[in-house]
């Protein structure tokens, strides 16, 4: 994804919108938008049929839960109609991030409980071109991956295994604390394919053992998922499977920034936060910032003008998104 303007590199901004709006009456014109030089890449796309119908008509990128079915649909895909499939790989065989982006929503929602570390383990193994995931922040400033502002008792639990009574918010707990005291490996209904067991997430757990965590379901921090994904990479991977390790080695991300109460906005403190994380972990190329919120989009990008931030559209734009994607 790009930036919201077109400051960097000279590219065109990015509209990422919900796939329902590119339906008929949706309010977003795909070949308008191409025609204007904007890539366009849809969430959350979790069907085979429409992963593929998308791809017919020519989006960019896709974000799913089902990391399986897209890289399938990518791989299946025949762009020229010369019955040759797998025309968005590269020589390797890997998805050509150049021609399409695979992104595994919160690593791979509806594989593994999601933004935890055996997800984004998941959406390496099916080789997705990036990593989806969300973040908010904890009492002591250090970015985490929760969609929720809340520990959500239908996803996490206390690490003793009880259930925990209702909500805990993320902004009241240190990392340390966070990581200490709660596990957030519940499965959610209406997944069959999600699943928990530590034996299906190996690397996660060997991780997780490394980087002193309880659990690989442990909350991780920002920090974590990029060490993770950088470990993927190295040597012993690169000879157990080089493909992977290659993927794992240029895998982007895609950083959404949440709020941390449902009740105040998402402080400028919370991008700079994500932006020292990125910019320490030497991947300012590879990140992308994104948010609904276009005061937060504005205000990211005006501290940080040496990174990428994206416009989530979940209707069709305003007048005043319209003219930031101008």
């Amino acid at each position: 994804m790009d930036t919201l303007r077109a400051h960097a590199r000279g590219k065109a901004p990015v509209c990422s919108p919900d796939a329902r709006l590119l339906q008929p009456g949706g309010g977003i014109d795909l070949e308008r938008l191409h025609a204007a030089g904007h890539p366009v890449i849809v969430w959350t796309v979790n069907d085979l049929p429409t992963m593929q119908a998308l791809l017919r008509r020519g989006v960019d990128g896709i974000i799913s839960d089902r990391p399986d079915l897209l890289a399938q649909a990518v791989r299946d895909f025949d762009a020229n109609g010369d019955g040759t499939p797998g025309d968005l790989l590269d020589a390797d065989g890997l998805i050509d991030a150049k021609r399409f982006d695979a992104q595994g929503h919160r690593g791979a929602r509806n594989l593994r409980p999601e933004n935890t570390l055996p997800a984004f383990e998941a959406a390496l193994d099916y080789r997705m071109t990036t990593l989806e995931l969300d973040t908010v922040l904890t009492a002591d400033g250090v970015p985490v991956l929760s969609h929720d502002p809340d520990l959500s008792p239908a996803k996490c639990r206390h690490a003793d295994g009880s259930p925990l009574p209702s909500p805990v918010p993320i902004a009241t707990l240190t990392v340390a604390k966070l990581q200490a005291a709660f596990v957030c490996d519940r499965l959610l209904a209406g997944r069959p394919e999600q699943t928990n067991d530590r034996a299906r997430s190996p690397e996660a757990v060997a991780f997780a053992a490394r980087a002193s965590l309880q659990d690989p379901y442990t909350v991780p921090t920002l920090r974590q998922v990029f060490a993770f994904a950088a470990d993927q990479a190295d040597a012993a991977h690169e000879a157990r499977d080089p493909l992977r390790a290659r993927n794992a080695r240029r895998v982007r991300f895609n950083v959404e920034l949440k709020r941390t109460s449902v009740k105040t906005d998402i402080a400028p403190a919370h991008g700079d936060a994500v932006a020292q994380v990125i910019q320490e972990a030497g991947l300012a190329q590879r990140a992308d910032v994104q948010s609904f919120d276009l005061r937060a989009v504005r205000s990211f990008l005006e501290l940080h003008p040496d990174l990428r931030a994206v416009l989530l559209l979940e209707s069709p734009p305003t007048d005043a998104e319209s003219q930031a994607l101008e």
